[in-house]
Formats: C-alpha cells, sequence, structure tokens
C-alpha cells in the first residue's frame, strides 16, 4: 500500500518549522532514490497568476531545492506557458513575474526554466498508447530532466473540479499542443439574456472567437480552443458549459497526460500537495484570497493517484464536502481519479503517515 506522509501546518506557523519539516517529508518519500548524483532535476510548480496571493510560497520550496544539491543534483524551478491572455503565456514576461512572485535565486536557491520554451511550442511527444490517445505531447525540458518533484497546490478547477497533482502534471507539463488537446472538448455558450454586454470574455479570449454583435457576447465554435478562461472570467453567470461529458473528457486527457510524464520519468519523480489557502479557483485565475476549507498542510508520496485520493478524503473530513464538492458541486471529479487508476498512473490506496518534529 501507498505511504503517504503529512505534516500539519497552517500559514501562520513559523516558517523555519515548516522547512524543517518539509525537508522531513522528501526524506521520507526517498528522495535519495529519486534523484541521483548530476541530475538536472526539475522542481515543477506555479508561480501564480498576475495579482493573486495564495500560490505555494516560495520559501516551502527553498527546502526541497536544498535537499537536492545536497544530492550532488543541479535543480531549477520551472513550469509552462499558458493558452489564454496572460503574463505567462509567453516565457520572457512568465519569468519576469516569477521573480516578482519571488521564485529568485537568492530565496529558492534554483534557477527558473520555462519548459516549453518562448511560446509554448518546444515539445516533445511521449507514446503512451491509451484509450484517448497514442502520444501525448509534453514540454521538451520536462521530458529531458533526469529526474522531477512535483509541487502542487490542492484548489478548486473550473473544468475538472479540483486541481492537485495529477492535474498540474497533465496539464502543467503539456507544451501548447498537449494543452490544446486537453481543452478542445470543452467548448462554452453564451446565455445571451444574461449577457451584460460588458466585454470582460471579448478582451481574455486568447484566439479572438468571441465577438459582440449588437453589443453582447457569441462564441466562435470554430475558433474556441474551450481554454475556459470566458467562463472563469464573467461575473454575471452569461458563460455556460457542458458539465457532462466535456467535463469527463477534459478530466481523462488530463490523466492520460499525466500518464506520459510518468512513463518518461518512470522512478525519478516524487510529489508534494500543500493543503494551505485553498480556494475556489486554480492559481491561474487572479482572485480574492478566500480560503474555501480550512489549512491542513502538506502531503508527501510516490504515486500521484494516491496523493490526490488523500487530498480528497483529507478535505472532506476538514471540510464536510471535499475540495471539488466545495468549490464546483456539478462537476463531477471522480472521473479523474477513477480513470487515473484505469490506466495504471497509479491506486488510489495509500496509509495516511503522520510527521511532526
Amino acid at each position: 500500500m501507498n505511504e503517504v506522509y503529512i505534516y500539519r501546518f497552517s500559514t501562520d506557523t513559523q516558517l523555519n518549522k515548516i522547512q524543517k519539516n518539509i525537508k522531513i517529508l522528501v526524506d521520507k518519500i526517498g528522495l535519495d532514490g529519486i534523484v541521483n548524483k548530476h541530475d538536472l532535476s526539475a522542481i515543477k510548480l506555479h508561480i501564480g497568476e498576475k495579482g493573486l496571493q495564495t500560490y505555494v510560497n516560495p520559501d516551502w520550496v527553498e527546502p526541497v531545492v536544498r535537499k537536492i544539491k545536497a544530492l550532488g543534483a543541479r535543480p531549477f524551478l520551472t513550469d509552462t506557458n499558458v493558452l489564454y491572455k496572460s503574463q505567462r503565456d509567453n516565457a520572457v514576461s512568465h519569468l519576469h513575474l516569477a521573480e516578482e512572485h519571488g521564485f529568485t535565486i537568492s530565496r529558492t536557491g534554483a534557477p527558473m526554466i520555462i519548459a516549453d520554451g518562448i511560446a509554448g511550442k518546444n515539445e516533445t511527444e511521449i507514446e503512451i498508447n491509451a484509450p484517448l490517445n497514442k502520444k501525448v505531447a509534453l514540454a521538451t525540458e520536462l521530458v529531458n530532466a533526469n529526474s522531477s518533484i512535483v509541487i502542487s497546490h490542492v484548489t478548486g478547477h473550473v473544468g475538472a473540479g479540483f486541481g492537485a497533482t495529477i492535474k498540474n502534471m497533465g496539464m502543467g507539463m503539456a507544451s501548447r499542443k498537449g494543452k490544446l488537446v486537453q481543452h478542445s472538448v470543452s467548448k462554452p455558450t453564451i446565455n445571451r439574456n444574461q449577457c451584460t454586454g460588458c466585454e470582460i470574455c471579448f478582451q481574455w479570449c486568447p484566439v479572438d472567437a468571441i465577438s459582440m454583435p449588437k453589443g453582447l457576447a457569441k462564441i466562435d465554435q470554430k475558433k474556441c480552443i474551450g481554454c475556459g478562461e470566458c467562463l472563469a472570467m464573467c461575473r454575471f453567470d452569461a458563460v455556460k458549459f457542458k458539465w457532462d461529458s466535456s467535463t469527463e473528457l477534459l478530466q481523462k486527457q488530463i490523466v492520460e497526460h499525466a500518464l506520459g510524464i510518468m512513463k518518461n520519468k518512470s522512478e525519478n519523480i516524487g510529489f508534494l500537495n500543500f493543503m494551505v489557502n485553498m480556494t475556489k479557483d486554480c492559481d491561474c485565475m487572479a482572485q480574492e484570497p478566500h480560503k474555501i476549507i480550512n489549512d491542513i498542510g502538506v502531503i508527501a508520496g510516490n504515486d500521484p493517484v494516491a496523493l490526490d485520493q488523500a487530498a480528497l478524503d483529507l478535505t472532506q473530513k476538514e471540510g464536510g464536502k471535499n475540495i471539488s464538492n466545495t468549490a464546483y458541486p456539478n462537476i463531477d471529479s471522480s472521473t479523474l481519479i477513477n480513470y487515473a487508476e484505469e490506466v495504471c498512473l497509479g491506486s488510489r490506496e495509500y496509509k495516511l503517515l503522520e510527521i511532526d518534529e
């Protein structure tokens, strides 16, 4: 049975204690077997959208960097570019934002590298022979890295219900092509009776799929890439989404792309899920720092499915409803975990072990 280790803390816990226990966590999951001497070791994280305050603290990443360096490896922080219009849609401004948010060499001990290049097109295809995809397109520098630690922030998610390790791998490690494959199954529409003509969705659409005939929004389904940005930005409930088959397919696509990185890394990958500052939407959305579930802490393990199942169970115990049901009760996020187990990404079975020294 998979062992999942938990250190319970909140954002007001002393930093030196948090850092000490994070180092213990990565030892518990066998970092010295994941990372080898001279490795180029990727620490996959999410720097947070501009205006966001609840992304994983860079000071919590620093002890992971330090432990990897102690093994004689060369760690680097990494993320990929996004589909929608943002400071994170190209590597140059992405890196500027990473520095603004504290992901600097001086603070974390490692440089930041955008894994899919300047415009998200640096990709490598990995063969997975899964039901939906025979190959998946992943960010080249994540594929090239010898080992990886995936640091995820547990939140709700507008398309999948919740985001944690599997979402951070599947969507967050994909190239632009891989992201397009995932999102193309989910295309929103506009309820023109509720549209106010504010043009926010029009301004944020990354592919100019939204026009404003007679002052009201309209989505061109042929141009739409299904990124969900209009759904997230609309404040008048005018953007509608097919939550049935679309979200099911999105979850399966996320899983299959995560399977690609697992096949690529084999045993040279480990995972941490931070369950603090948990918000309704993922860190791609600039939002008020409103917690929807009380802080729990951080969990670590070697199986992404077990780790996400543990995140669901722990948030259920803490909040009465799990993170997905709390954030998006109309989304059935069980597809993600069930399908991940079906395609042998991992197992939901785990044993929870507490640490606090």
